[in-house]
């Protein structure tokens, strides 16, 4: 009888805190909505990032995935509308995500920042709709019931990997392995089955493997490979790994990955 494949990652531990602050590749892949709508509004001044002077980087916050595909996921509202809607989902998030908590922090103080719940669907508090218009609303509850089982995924999946330097170039991968993260997510968007990723990397759960391929598309592999000084030697696994597993293992290196 074969392995089960649906056993779902442990929860966080007590003391695994998860970052509160999100790259906009991250945030719209996990809304599920295009870019380029965002980074209009940006350039427009209609949205502002969570941003300190000394941050290259737009950072967003857990919250604004939820806003995001409540704004952007149709093309119905106007500008006037979008900017209503932004004011008012503010002031539903739970206060220690709005916008003010984080506007005193200094740039060090902003990357280093934790979220306050274990789960980030948990930030809004309890609303079924939000009025925009007099026959216009948005079904918040709807939003949260959608995006809630892949969002919290990915908040726990933070947790169980790590970045060190000399393994894998600094690349992240999956804690106490030097297995790629992206490695992983790139066979499974690629139409690789769970069961048989499973097989060949018989530690993973089935969340990891969901959650690697959302961190995939979150982090696009750019650059050069590692070189083989960066890399090291053979990803080593916990318990083993089948004949295919050791087969991509003595592989080329994997590509390095920077956060977009």
């Amino acid at each position: 009888m074969g392995r089960p494949h649906n056993r779902a990652m442990p929860r966080p531990r007590k003391g695994e805190k998860i970052r509160a602050m999100l790259s906009l590749r991250e945030t719209t892949v996990l809304a599920d909505i295009a870019e380029a709508k965002v980074r209009k509004d940006i350039e427009t001044g209609l949205l502002a990032p969570i941003k300190s002077a000394n941050v290259e980087r737009l950072l967003f916050r857990w919250a604004d995935i939820f806003v995001f595909a409540a704004v952007y996921k149709g093309d119905l509202l106007s500008a006037a509308l979008r900017k209503k809607a932004f004011a008012e989902l503010e002031g539903l998030m739970a206060p220690s995500c709005r916008r003010h908590f984080y506007d005193h922090l200094d740039a060090e103080a902003l990357l280093a920042a934790t979220l306050m719940r274990d789960r980030p669907s948990q930030l809004f508090g309890a609303r079924d709709r939000l009025k925009l218009d007099d026959y216009l609303f948005i079904d918040i509850a709807k939003v949260i019931e959608d995006l809630a089982p892949r969002v919290d995924l990915y908040a726990k999946g933070l947790t169980h990997i790590e970045k060190k330097d000399g393994v894998l170039g600094g690349e992240a991968v999956f804690k106490n392995t030097r297995l790629s993260v992206n490695h992983i997510g790139k066979m499974r968007e690629g139409g690789e089955a769970i069961a048989d990723i499973i097989e060949d990397y018989p530690y993973l759960h089935h969340d990891d493997i969901e959650f690697a391929r959302l961190y995939f598309k979150a982090h696009p592999v750019l650059g050069r490979p590692p070189r083989r000084e960066e890399s090291g030697n053979l990803p080593a696994s916990p318990a083993g790994g089948g004949r295919r597993a050791q087969a991509r293992q003595v592989g080329p290196s994997q590509p390095r990955a920077r956060l977009v």
